[in-house]
């Protein structure tokens, strides 16, 4: 693989500027945040402070600057620029034009989707309307049923029915005819397969973060996403895995609880057809279907993604 010579820097501040990068607009980071729980432990406290303290110098540091701290949107982002700018980075990044030879594109209605399908039987989360431990319990929300009958249980819209990451595996054989509509990103990824997330309206994926570089790429409908990074961590009532107990950072119910997650450090994006979403490991992200939509979300990089290994679940 290729390396930047040594004036890297100059070259990456030349490129963003003429790739026609625009910001998103943002929420800042309060200069007073809510209090946070102190741990009971002195040391543990103590360590936890300068670990803050540094992440908050951090922020302050980057928003000196708008290109440093917005979120970028670029289009038909070359692989270099891509891996020296925003993967080796961890930052996130809207990419457009990457998509636009997918049949899926215009093919991938539910209408279609049903009857290239048909009735084979595919798993999916189910039971979730109501419930709080949807994510954190999958294997008990695992449904499942003929794919005729989910796609018309996802068209009438809710969070009851999301056919998600965690059921790609046992439905590989039975989506497989979906395979020949879809294209490849090749200068980002191998030709390792995707994540298909099938929902409908309101279909929700609450705040969390991953343990791998993720790519999502949107297909068909619309998504809205809010990205936190990981610097507001303590401000997110981490406590179960990779989930904040937070789980909605616009849902006022919900910050009434966690008054201190109120005013995080936030990005809003909403994703439409053909819009790629890289997410790097440790970022918070929340996801909401606005329509009926269709998106994948690949791991497969060129490039390392191993974080998930050293990770201290507890």
């Amino acid at each position: 693989m290729s390396k930047r010579p040594p004036s890297l820097p100059a070259q990456a501040a030349d490129m963003a500027m003429q790739m026609a990068l625009r910001q998103i607009d943002f929420t800042a980071a309060p200069r007073v945040a809510a209090p946070v729980p102190k741990p009971q432990n002195t040391e543990d406290a103590l360590a936890l402070k300068r670990r803050d303290w540094l992440l908050d110098v951090q922020e302050r540091q980057r928003a000196l600057s708008p290109y440093a701290s917005g979120l970028l949107t670029a289009e038909q982002l070359s692989g270099e620029d891509f891996l020296h700018s925003f993967y080796a980075a961890g930052r996130p990044v809207l990419i457009k034009g990457m998509m636009a030879d997918w049949p899926a594109m215009t093919r991938w209605t539910p209408d279609y989707l049903a009857e290239t399908i048909g009735d084979a039987v595919i798993e999916y989360q189910g039971g979730r309307a109501g419930a709080l431990d949807y994510e954190l319990k999958k294997e008990k929300h695992r449904k499942r049923a003929p794919f005729r009958q989910f796609i018309a249980a996802v068209r009438a819209g809710g969070n009851d029915a999301y056919l998600t990451a965690s059921n790609s595996a046992t439905n590989a054989p039975a989506l497989a005819p979906l395979q020949a509509d879809l294209g490849h990103i090749d200068a980002y990824l191998t030709r390792a397969p995707g994540m298909l997330w099938i929902g409908g309206a309101g279909a929700f994926t609450p705040l969390h973060f991953d343990l791998t570089n993720n790519l999502l790429a949107q297909v068909t409908g619309t998504k809205r996403v809010i990205l936190i990074p990981p610097s507001q961590t303590k401000r997110l009532a981490h406590k179960s895995h990779v989930f904040s107990d937070v789980r909605d950072v616009t849902d006022e119910a919900r910050l009434a609880l966690f008054p201190q997650a109120r005013d995080v450090l936030r990005y809003e994006v909403v994703l439409t057809p053909g819009d790629l979403l890289f997410i790097p490991i440790g970022w918070w992200h929340q996801v909401r279907s606005e329509n009926f939509s269709t998106m994948l979300t690949y791991t497969g990089f060129h490039w390392a993604n191993a974080g998930h290994e050293g990770y201290p679940a507890g």
